[in-house]
C-alpha cells in the first residue's frame, strides 16, 4: 500500500502518466524511450524474475516478485504472471514516456531478390535489437548447401547468391537457434532467345535479366549441329549473334548450364504488282517486295502462254520492303498481258490489261452515323489497273477503313471494274468535329477525289431516378431537367446528355451503386458543339461532381467497363444568400427548384432557413454528403427520407451541419414567388481540453485500475 500511495504521489506532478500492460517473452527486448529491458527467470526458482533495465551508461539488475516494483527514468515496472511454458512475463508500466515497442532479441528477414534457373539471390536483413555475430546454416530439404559466418549490425542486410537453385531453402543462425524458410515457387530463365531474323545471315537476339552467364550458342539444321559460338552474356545484356549461315529454317540451342531452344522457319517472299505503263512498245512494271525474305529471279513476259517481252527474261533483286521497275519491249497493239517470276523456291504471275484511265465514283455521298457506332460509303471504280485507297479532310479520332468483299485493303488491282466499302468507325467521343453538323472531306482513289458528306449524333436518354410518376414522361422530353435525379449505365463511356439551359453557378454530381462497387467514374462537361471544356477528378470511391457557369451543356460519363447510379444537376450556393425567384410549374407537371449547398464552411453549426412565398410551396432538406443520402434524395418521392419537410407559405426551420459535412440539398416544390434567406447559429459546445482537476482524476483512475489487475491477477494465482 506504501508504494502505491509513493506513485500517487509522484504522479500528481505528472499530467501525461500512461499506464499499459505488455507481455515480453524471454527472446525480446521492451523499448521504453531511451530505456531497454529485458528479463531472465532463475533456474531454480521460476518465481523469482531477474528485471534487467538499461539506458545510456546506467543499467540495474533487480530480482523480483510477482507484484514487486523498480522504478527507472520516471517510469515505474511491477512484475506480473510469468508463463513458465513459454517464459512470457506480463509487465506492467506506469509513467511518463512517449514511445513503447517490442522488438526480438535478435532476429533476421529473408527476401527473395532474383529466382533464375542458374541461380538464387536473396537478402538477408537483422531485424532484431541486437547485432548478429552467428554461423548462417544454408539447408534445403534437411541438407546443409552453404555454412558461413554471418556479422550484421542491427538494420544492416547482406545479399547472398545461391547456385544450382532450389524449391526451398532454410536459414539458421547456429548459435541464436533462429531458422526462416522460404519457398521459390517459380524459376525465369536466365537466358531467353528474344528474336531471330534473316537477311543474308541469320541472327539471334538473347536477352539476359540478370548476372553475367557464358554461354554456348548451336545453329542446328535437320538436328545436326552446323555452326556454333561460346559468347559471354553481361549484365542485363541483351546480345547479338551472327551465323554467317543461309538457312531458312532449324532451331536454335543455348546452353549456360541450362538448355534452351527455339525452332525457326522464314517464309517465301511475297512479291506484289505495284503498277505497270506502256507506250508504244515499252512495257515498264513496278514490282514490291511484301514479305520478309529477299527475292532474286528472273521476270518475263507472256500473251496467250508465248513469251513475247525482248529480253525474254530480265534478273530481278528485291529486298525485304522495298521496289524495283523492270522494262521490257512488247507488241505495241497487246492488251491483256501476264507477268511471270520465277525463282528457287518461289513463282508468281500477275495478269495486266493495258488499258486507258480509271474512273471513279460513290453510290452515295452522304451518311449518319452515333458517337462510337459505324457507317460506309460504296465506291465504284470503273478499268483497269493498280489503285491505292485514302481520304482527305476526315478528323484524326474518326477511322477509315476500305473493304473488297470482306477483306480490308488499301489499295487493289482492278480488271474492267470493282466495288469497295469505305467503312467509318465513329469515336465515343466528339473529338475534331462537332456534333449534328456536316463534316466534308475525300476519297481519293489514286488522283481521282471524290467529295462525301458525313453528320454524327449521339445523344442520350436517361430515366429518371425514383419512385415518382414522372419516370412515364422523361422520353417525351427534348432534354434532362435540372433538379430532378436521373439513373444512368454505360459500359466504358455514355453518350452525350443534353440539360436544360439554365442561368447561373451549377452543379452536376453522380453517385450511387458505382461507389459501392469500388469503381472510378468520372463527369465530363461538354458544351453545345460537343466538345469537351471540363472533366472531374475526384478520387476513386467518392461522388465526382462538377462545378460551372455554361448555361447550354450536355455531360458524358466515363467509367471502367459497366457501370451504373445516379446523376443530378441542380442550382449551386457556393456560400450562403438570400434568394427570390419565381417557382414555375415545369413541363413535367410540377413546379421543381432544388439548391446544393456547400456545407464544408458551415459544420459544426446550425443552418437556419426561412422561406416566405404568396402560394403554399413545400420545402425539403436532405443532408447530401454520404452515398446513401445521396441515394435517398427523390425530391418529388411521397416516401420521403430527408432530415426536414414542411408546406406552407411561411416556413421556418433549421438543421444541424456535422463535422464531416460536405453538402445539404435544399428542394422546393410547388408555384409562386419565393424568398428564401438562410442563417447560421452556433452547434453545441465545444470540446475542450481537460482541467488539472480531470487529469488527476483520471491518473487515479489508472492506478485504482492497475491495482485492480495486480489484485485480480493473485488472486487467480
Amino acid at each position: 500500500m506504501k508504494r502505491f500511495l509513493t506513485i500517487f504521489i509522484l504522479l500528481l506532478f505528472v499530467q501525461n502518466a500512461l499506464a499499459l500492460s505488455v507481455e515480453l517473452g524471454i527472446d525480446e527486448v521492451l523499448v521504453v524511450d531511451n530505456t531497454t529491458v529485458t528479463f531472465d527467470v532463475a533456474e531454480n526458482n521460476p518465481d523469482l524474475v531477474f528485471l534487467i533495465l538499461e539506458s545510456g551508461n546506467e543499467s540495474v539488475l533487480k530480482a523480483l516478485h510477482f507484484g514487486e516494483s523498480i522504478s527507472f527514468r520516471v517510469v515505474n515496472y511491477t512484475v506480473g504472471s510469468l508463463d513458465v511454458e513459454t517464459l512470457t512475463l506480463k509487465l506492467h508500466i506506469l509513467g511518463n514516456y512517449s514511445r513503447i515497442e517490442v522488438v526480438k532479441r535478435k532476429d533476421i528477414d529473408i527476401t527473395l531478390l532474383e529466382a533464375f534457373d542458374k541461380y538464387l539471390k536473396v537478402k538477408i536483413r537483422n531485424t532484431g535489437y541486437y547485432e548478429i555475430n552467428d554461423t548462417l546454416l544454408i539447408s534445403s530439404q534437411g541438407i546443409v548447401i552453404r555454412e558461413q559466418e554471418l556479422y550484421l549490425r542491427p538494420g544492416e542486410e547482406v545479399i547472398v547468391k545461391i547456385m544450382p537453385p532450389y524449391n526451398q531453402l532454410t536459414f539458421t543462425l547456429e548459435e541464436a537457434k533462429i531458422s526462416k524458410s522460404i519457398v521459390i515457387s517459380s524459376l525465369e530463365s536466365l537466358v531467353t532467345i528474344d528474336r531471330i531474323w534473316r537477311d543474308d545471315k541469320l541472327h539471334v537476339v538473347l536477352k539476359n535479366p540478370g548476372d553475367a552467364v557464358n554461354a554456348t550458342v548451336k545453329l542446328l539444321f535437320s538436328g545436326m549441329t552446323i555452326d556454333k559460338k561460346e559468347v559471354t552474356i553481361g549484365t542485363n545484356e541483351q546480345k547479338e549473334i551472327i551465323f554467317e549461315k543461309d538457312v531458312t529454317q532449324g532451331t536454335i540451342v543455348v546452353d549456360y548450364g541450362v538448355i534452351t531452344q527455339e525452332s525457326f522457319y522464314f517464309e517465301a517472299p511475297m512479291i506484289s504488282l505495284v503498277k505497270t505503263v506502256k507506250e508504244g512498245e515499252k512495257l515498264q512494271i513496278w514490282l514490291r517486295n511484301e514479305g520478309d525474305q529477299k527475292f532474286e529471279g528472273k521476270a518475263t513476259v507472256y500473251q496467250n502462254g508465248v513469251i513475247v517481252s525482248e529480253p525474254y527474261y530480265l534478273d530481278v533483286t528485291i529486298p525485304p520492303g522495298e521496289e524495283v521497275s523492270v522494262e521490257f519491249i512488247v507488241p505495241e497493239d497487246a492488251q491483256i498481258l501476264t507477268i511471270g517470276l520465277t525463282a528457287q523456291s518461289y513463282s508468281a504471275t500477275f495478269p495486266v490489261s493495258i488499258k486507258t484511265e480509271l474512273e471513279a465514283k460513290a453510290v452515295n455521298s452522304y451518311a449518319n452515323a452515333i458517337l462510337g457506332g459505324t457507317t460506309s460509303y460504296a465506291v465504284v471504280i470503273i478499268g483497269n489497273g493498280k489503285v491505292q485507297f485514302g481520304v482527305e479532310g476526315l478528323p484524326e479520332s474518326i477511322k477509315a477503313y476500305f473493304y473488297y468483299g470482306d477483306t480490308q485493303v488499301r489499295e487493289l488491282d482492278v480488271v474492267q471494274n470493282a466495288q469497295v466499302s469505305l467503312v467509318l468507325k465513329l469515336p465515343n467521343l466528339p473529338q475534331g468535329f462537332v456534333l449534328n453538323e456536316p463534316i466534308e472531306f475525300n476519297v481519293t482513289v489514286n488522283d481521282i477525289k471524290i467529295p462525301l458528306k458525313l453528320e454524327v449524333t449521339g445523344m442520350g436518354i436517361l430515366s429518371v431516378y425514383g419512385d415518382n410518376w414522372l419516370a412515364k414522361l422523361n422520353y417525351t422530353s427534348e432534354y434532362h431537367h435540372a433538379g430532378l435525379p436521373y439513373r444512368f449505365a454505360g459500359n466504358e463511356i455514355t453518350p452525350p446528355f443534353v440539360f436544360e439551359p439554365l442561368d447561373g453557378e451549377k452543379i452536376a454530381i453522380i453517385y450511387g451503386r458505382y461507389i459501392r462497387q469500388g469503381k472510378d467514374v468520372r463527369i465530363h462537361l461538354l458544351d453545345s458543339s460537343g466538345k469537351i471544356v471540363q472533366s472531374s477528378t475526384q478520387e476513386r470511391g467518392r461522388s465526382d461532381f462538377l462545378i460551372f457557369n455554361l448555361n447550354k451543356f450536355m455531360l458524358m460519363i466515363e467509367g471502367e467497363n459497366y457501370f451504373d447510379g445516379a446523376l443530378l444537376v441542380a442550382d449551386y450556393l457556393r456560400e450562403l444568400k438570400n434568394i427570390s425567384f419565381e417557382l414555375k410549374k415545369r413541363e413535367f407537371g410540377e413546379g421543381l427548384r432544388t439548391f446544393i449547398i456547400n456545407a464544408t464552411s458551415l459544420r459544426g453549426q446550425r443552418l437556419q432557413f426561412s422561406l416566405t412565398s404568396d402560394k403554399d410551396v413545400e420545402l425539403r432538406a436532405y443532408y447530401f454528403t454520404l452515398n446513401n443520402e445521396k441515394e435517398n434524395f427523390d425530391p418529388l418521392s411521397t416516401n420521403f427520407k430527408g432530415v426536414f419537410k414542411d408546406k406552407r407559405k411561411s416556413i421556418n426551420g433549421e438543421i444541424g451541419i456535422r463535422s464531416y459535412e460536405d453538402f445539404v440539398a435544399i428542394a422546393l416544390i410547388g408555384e409562386g414567388n419565393v424568398t428564401l434567406e438562410f442563417k447560421t447559429t452556433r452547434g453545441g459546445p465545444e470540446v475542450s481540453e481537460l482541467a488539472s482537476r480531470e487529469v488527476y482524476l483520471l491518473i487515479l483512475g489508472l492506478i485504482a485500475l492497475l491495482a485492480l489487475v495486480i489484485y485480480l491477477e493473485k488472486k487467480m494465482g
